[in-house]
């Protein structure tokens, strides 16, 4: 969140902020800026506040973000189409380069930028293109199965959108994305908050 307030400030033209400025733009309190960015490592001068660019370039080494990583969407329904036609992915430092289905139909008539792929060479694709992340988008029955393989390919990541909770080998990391669940949890912080 902080690389993108970077980049916000860099478009306004501002060059230093300061942790209370950050604070307040992500909603947090500016000793927890000051603590999370120095987690990573020492950054900027004591008290005078930090150099947009310099934190940027910081924080892009420090959590990864100055490589560009291949990933991939698996389901290509609504969701997954969605996910394939979304043009910040690369500018974010993600390069969606395959997509894959079951259906051979849904291949052959998805109108896409990105290969497509049948789910039946997901493993050689995935290797191949040195593909890390995926984004699960398949429905609940077989989400399970579908991590087991992208793992079993070589994926180090995923972003699980399937409404189950997945779990696969400890070398994958996996965020289960469930949107009813989001949406329950700011309806109970709207209900606390009257």
């Amino acid at each position: 969140m902080v690389v993108q307030q970077c980049d916000e400030l860099q478009m306004q033209g501002i060059d230093r902020v300061s942790s209370t400025q950050m604070g307040q733009q992500i909603g947090v309190p500016a000793h927890t800026v000051r603590k999370d960015i120095n987690c990573l490592g020492e950054v900027g001068d004591n008290g005078s506040g930090y150099d947009v660019v310099k934190l940027k370039k910081h924080l892009e080494q420090a959590l990864g973000f100055d490589e560009i990583r291949n990933a991939c969407i698996v389901g290509l329904g609504r969701l997954g189409s969605a996910l394939m036609d979304y043009e910040k992915f690369l500018i974010s430092g993600f390069s969606v380069v395959a997509g894959f289905d079951s259906s051979v139909n849904r291949i052959e008539t998805i109108q896409t930028r990105i290969p497509v792929y049948p789910a039946y060479d997901m493993e050689e694709v995935i290797r191949r293109e040195k593909i890390e992340l995926a984004l699960l988008a398949v429905p609940a029955p077989v989400a399970q199965v579908t991590a087991e393989l992208l793992g079993a390919s070589g994926i180090k990541g995923i972003v699980n959108f399937a409404p189950v909770v997945i779990k696969v080998s400890a070398d994958v990391q996996v965020r289960n994305m469930n949107v009813v669940n989001e949406l329950r949890v700011l309806s109970s912080l709207m209900t606390l908050a009257n």
